[in-house]
């Protein structure tokens, strides 16, 4: 290879096409062929109905001319098209999320002559209706569940919403009234789509400042096909797990690879499902192959670090990550995952190239140091590495990609200026005048300059280098700085802005912004500007930190000196149980709501993370609303970091007039609701039922926790008691019921003691809704399950540390040879002495839930016959045994979270609608009786 030769392949691909290459001009043509071929194969799986290739294409026949029916006329204008293709019709936009049923609407659209594009309602609606606006989408297709969002969406353009539902509906009645495989007015469009016309527009991060439209082409569509056919051997018995957005150029892209190759695509949303179900979901649907980011791979791996489970990604034929970096690392870790015959795979193209090449990693090759190459050039695709002043560069030197290809982009919608600056003809790429070098077929092949720096390693393969431009990929999304930037500027408190990325692979990419305040105003806070940003961006371009300045650094042209920018403070932080008290978890979440993050580090101080004077008295209204704590602003400057100002919310606590073992934790907007009463599990306080108390505006909610926790005294030493204890209580509350009763753990037995005793009393239970409990256990059993969760504790008060060190010197040389000693000694010491000595901090509520893990050991409960919603976690033993409990009208819900955090953000967000739906049985109840 010379210099001058554009780079092909010296990779030898292993399959060929099982679905024959022929001279399709449109997805319809290949499409038809495939359906003809295998319309008895499984072509659509996952979330909606599972079809094979007939029944699809029957659907989408009938869906066609339902929608030629019902969508206006087609002008096939190009007007504003620009540098795209002048016969390109109107753009039609669908909104039905990661399902079956929105491939079946794209298919229908396509067959209907139109462009498509995917709208995903995960996005801001305000970055949606740009994207409409920029994209000239009057009309939009939109299931049942998304039709509100779509009309908020088009509201600004005057646009019209069509309910997919019944148009589906009208599909299905065609189906059975034909059977021929095609209805012919769709097949006889005048439009029929050639293969540079527009397939679908896909909307990317752009350098402007506002999305660009990428037009995707037939004949884009159709190579990328048969490349994966090649490359990945795509072939008809391939079930693919597509857990990428429809909306994301590679997720559009793999879901037509496989279409058009005759195997099965299964559509899953991780966004939705979270890691574990989606673990599930895959394993139930036979996946055996992944389309996939790296930065999901990694939280596959995250989510089993001790027992790898080969059942998911141990079945896959192969796992293909693209859309950011992949790392030798990344692949050392997923390796103990993956089947002995997985091969892993590195892709890399983008909206406007397609797919460009790809590096297999098989079970037994060699780990590649840092960053996974680029890999081969696939088969109808060459590229060039060229310098700056344009001559080509040598191999193994750095310089520009420019990527020849007839299936690529014929441009961005509207944009033939932006298009102008990319895509050029081979020919005008200066080669070397070596004879032999220059390639006739070559030079009459559109060129595309993205931006990327690369070089040719020796094996002959592309390896990126970065991006020319500032633009970076974060969770596989490609994210140019100057969009955000543009969206700050629009803030009005912000004058200038810069946005940086550290990249850092195997680390996410975190994004940070420099940010000026206007002159003569209030220096904005980081927490008010997030806020803000998250109504104009998606999460994924909101900066993870904001550094104010007072002036940007910039050079002698001008321009910004990125290099000159301060480093960003590290500032997130996962707050968890190990290293966080209860108060200072609860206050923690307070920080991180109204500072925009996601967790605060327990010395981290209010002020550095951006709190101000306007924010701090935000954060100390919410102490006082929802912990009763009246702090002023003082209490910040002198209680500055998060572990200080905790402990002074616990001592205002400690100080207000209010009983001990019950707190009034929200109250309803409006009356008529019964209360809705809450008991906390072992060792937890009544406030663990805060963030779930803000989804359930209509009730005032109390909850319980165990008495003397926080204040000396006795605890209860049986569950009846306790039982008893809190129903006295909420008697004064609410004297008669309809009762609903909501617990935790230990207060889940504890709730299923009062709906007893209330039944026994004449009372109706309405609901009793029991989050994680297990059941009782003998001593040994309870031993292991228990006690063997704890972790070893010192307490830090010199005395308590004598009496249980003494303790086990005496019990060590006393108890004979076999006979527990040491740590459960010392829990069982602190058990029984829960209440009237004090271990300080975590200490304190663990000795209660030790105390409680020896209490409940009799307790046998009494089976209740009402309604009940059982809730799962991980690794809960007993979700068989409460059947034989729960006799009543019972539910069974699985959330995939540890027991100890289902009470709190992000799952609590999952569990509120199942309680919601419980609680409002009984307001269904009332009002049909009244």
């Amino acid at each position: 290879m010379t210099a001058a030769e554009p780079l092909t392949t010296n990779h030898d691909w292993d399959h060929t096409a099982v679905v024959p290459v022929a001279d399709d001009h449109s997805v319809l043509d290949r499409w038809d062929r495939v359906v003809a071929a295998h319309g008895d194969e499984p072509a659509l799986a996952g979330e909606g109905r599972a079809l094979t290739y007939a029944q699809t294409d029957r659907l989408v026949s009938g869906l066609a001319v339902a929608l030629t029916d019902t969508l206006r006329p087609d002008g096939r204008t190009g007007a504003g098209v620009g540098a795209v293709a002048g016969g390109a019709s109107e753009p039609i936009g669908i909104m039905a999320g990661q399902t079956t049923e929105a491939v079946v609407g794209v298919l229908a659209l396509i067959r209907a002559g139109r462009t498509v594009v995917v709208l995903d309602d995960h996005l801001p609606p305000a970055r949606l209706a740009h994207v409409v606006r920029l994209a000239g989408v009057e009309e939009v297709l939109a299931d049942v569940d998304r039709a509100d969002a779509a009309a908020s969406v088009v509201a600004e353009t005057g646009g019209r919403v069509h309910d997919l539902t019944p148009l589906l509906e009208r599909a299905v009645q065609t189906q059975t009234q034909t059977a021929s495989a095609h209805v012919a007015a769709p097949a006889e469009h005048p439009g029929r789509p050639g293969d540079t016309d527009p397939l679908v527009l896909i909307f990317t991060s752009g350098s402007t400042g506002l999305p660009k439209g990428v037009a995707v082409t037939h004949r884009q569509t159709l190579e990328n096909a048969e490349h994966d056919a090649i490359a990945l051997g795509l072939r008809p018995g391939d079930r693919v797990g597509l857990v990428l957005p429809l909306s994301f150029a590679a997720g559009f892209s793999y879901t037509f690879n496989t279409l058009l190759n005759g195997g099965a695509v299964v559509l899953l949303d991780p966004r939705d499902l979270g890691i574990e179900r989606l673990l599930q979901r895959l394993d139930a649907e036979g996946a055996n192959g992944l389309a996939s980011t790296p930065h999901l791979v990694r939280s596959i791996v995250r989510a089993q670090p001790d027992v790898p489970d080969r059942r998911v990604l141990g079945a896959m034929r192969f796992v293909v990550t693209v859309g950011e970096p992949v790392t030798g690392t990344d692949i050392a870790a997923a390796r103990p995952h993956l089947g002995p015959s997985t091969t892993f795979w590195n892709g890399f193209g983008s909206s406007e190239m397609g797919c460009v090449a790809y590096c297999p990693v098989g079970p037994d090759d060699a780990l590649p140091a840092g960053v996974v190459p680029a890999g081969w050039p696939l088969p109808g695709k060459r590229v060039r590495v060229v310098r700056e002043d344009g001559t080509p560069a040598a191999p193994g030197e750095s310089g520009e990609l420019v990527v020849l290809s007839h299936g690529m982009t014929t441009g961005y919608w509207g944009a033939p200026a932006l298009t102008a600056e990319h895509l050029t003809r081979a020919d005008a790429v200066p080669e070397d005048d070596e004879p032999g070098a220059a390639d006739q077929d070559t030079d009459t092949m559109p060129a595309w300059r993205q931006g990327d720096l690369a070089r040719i390693d020796p094996d002959g393969r592309l390896v990126l280098l970065g991006r020319a431009d500032d633009a970076v990929k974060v969770r596989g999304y490609l994210v140019e700085p100057s969009e955000i930037e543009a969206a700050l500027r629009a803030l009005p408190e912000v004058y200038d802005a810069a946005v940086t990325a550290l990249v850092a692979p195997p680390a996410v990419t975190r994004l940070v912004a420099y940010v000026v305040g206007r002159p003569g105003r209030r220096t904005p806070a980081p927490a008010a500007i997030r806020r803000g940003l998250r109504d104009r961006l998606p999460e994924y371009m909101v900066p993870a930190s904001i550094v104010p300045m007072t002036e940007l650094p910039r050079t002698e042209r001008g321009k910004v000196d990125r290099a000159a920018l301060p480093g960003a403070p590290s500032i997130e932080a996962e707050m968890t149980e190990d290293e966080y008290d209860q108060w200072e978890l609860v206050v923690g979440q307070i920080w991180a709501e109204v500072l925009g993050l996601h967790g605060v580090h327990l010395d981290e101080d209010f002020s550095a993370l951006g709190g101000d004077s306007l924010t701090a008295e935000e954060m100390l209204a919410i102490v006082h609303q929802r912990l009763g704590v009246d702090l002023r602003g003082s209490d910040v400057l002198e209680h500055p970091t998060l572990r200080a100002f905790a402990r002074r919310v616990r001592v205002g606590t400690a100080a207000l007039p209010s009983h001990p073992d019950v707190v009034k934790v929200s109250e309803a907007r409006a009356p008529g609701n019964p209360a809705v009463f809450c008991f906390a599990g072992a060792g937890a306080l009544a406030l663990t039922f805060l963030p779930l108390s803000r989804y359930l505006p209509e009730y005032d909610v109390y909850a319980f926790q165990q008495h003397a926790l926080e204040r000396r005294g006795l605890p209860d030493w049986s569950v009846t008691r306790s039982a008893r204890r809190y129903l006295a209580l909420m008697r004064i509350v609410q004297p008669r019921g309809p009762y609903l009763l909501v617990g935790h753990s230990l207060g889940g037995l504890i709730a299923l003691e009062i709906a007893r005793l209330l039944t026994e009393g004449g009372e109706r239970v309405q609901h009793v809704v029991l989050l994680d409990t297990y059941l009782p256990r003998t001593r040994a059993e309870q031993a292991r399950l228990d006690f063997g969760r704890m972790r070893p504790q010192q307490p830090s008060n010199p005395t308590v540390r004598v009496v249980r060190n003494g303790l086990d010197r005496v019990v060590r040389r006393v108890l004979p040879a076999g006979v527990p000693y040491g740590e459960k000694a010392a829990k069982r010491f602190r058990a029984y002495t829960a209440g009237v000595l004090r271990f300080g901090g975590q200490k304190d509520f663990d000795a209660f839930f030790d105390q409680a893990a020896v209490s409940s050991r009799r307790h046998r409960p009494t089976p209740f016959t009402g309604p009940s919603t059982y809730v799962e976690a991980d690794a809960n033993p007993d979700a068989e045994g409460w059947g034989d409990l729960l006799q009543g009208d019972n539910r069974t819900v699985r959330i995939a979270s540890e027991h100890t955090s289902l009470l709190r953000e992000p799952h609590v967000a999952e569990l509120a609608p199942v309680v919601r739906e419980a609680l409002a049985t009984e307001r269904a109840a009332r009002d049909t009786a009244g």
